[in-house]
């Protein structure tokens, strides 16, 4: 009896072989992996070209002004609606930094309002969608205008409200427990006929008003926002 133990054996190994075929299957795979490096190095490429644009928007809305394509001759309005940028500059309008960042990538907004001596980064006008809550702890902070804020979060929230303040100091103003001495209930409304005598009093908008009746017109106007920062000229 003759027992083949060698089955197959003689046979030409099959040509849709991916062991053993060397233009085929191998080619493809190669072909593949080529493809996807290109597609991983085009991706790496576009997220750095737009890696800088996407930190200002962060913050800062310059992704309408770069869509223009005319990035260096930016035509900016004349309205004062100050911001600060992370170079510490104050710049009249989100559009004026815009500007400088097309030339300058690194540049983002730091926050609303005037550049101020607080860190106040990442507080934002109210009504943007980013509002930061202010927690209870009781931290003051003495601002330019004569109103004690509770913490930073508060103070940094007028800054970018837009209220024309700086950091007076850390802690209490002493002038805030005179605010008791000028007394404006008795006066109604904000257009009360007013003498010319002149006891000036310095309200917290660093404006000097030249007597008390005059003071609490600029109080009811205000709707009680107005406070009284010191007696005497600001």
């Amino acid at each position: 009896m003759h027992i083949n133990t060698g089955e197959g054996e003689g046979r030409e190994p099959s040509t849709d072989s991916p062991a053993t075929d060397p233009h085929g299957t191998a080619t493809t795979t190669t072909a593949s992996m080529k493809m996807a490096s290109c597609t991983a190095l085009l991706g790496l490429v576009l997220l750095g070209c737009l890696s800088d644009l996407a930190v200002a928007q962060r913050r800062a809305s310059c992704g309408a002004y770069m869509m223009t394509g005319k990035t260096m001759t930016i035509a900016c309005p004349r309205n004062y609606d100050p911001v600060c940028g992370t170079n510490g500059r104050t710049y009249p309008n989100e559009c004026s930094l815009c500007r400088d960042f097309f030339r300058n990538r690194a540049l983002d907004k730091k926050h609303d309002g005037r550049c101020v001596r607080i860190d106040c980064t990442g507080f934002l006008k109210p009504g943007s969608g980013y509002n930061i809550p202010c927690g209870v702890e009781y931290n003051p902070i003495c601002g330019t205008n004569g109103v004690t804020y509770r913490n930073k979060c508060q103070f940094c929230t007028a800054v970018a409200s837009g209220v024309e303040v700086n950091l007076q100091k850390y802690g209490q103003c002493f002038q805030q427990q005179q605010n008791y001495n000028i007394d404006c209930t008795q006066q109604k409304g904000g257009n009360t006929f007013c003498t010319s005598e002149y006891n000036p009093i310095c309200g917290s908008d660093g404006r000097t008003y030249g007597n008390k009746c005059q003071f609490c017109n600029a109080v009811s106007r205000s709707a009680g926002a107005l406070l009284f920062r010191h007696q005497g000229a600001c």
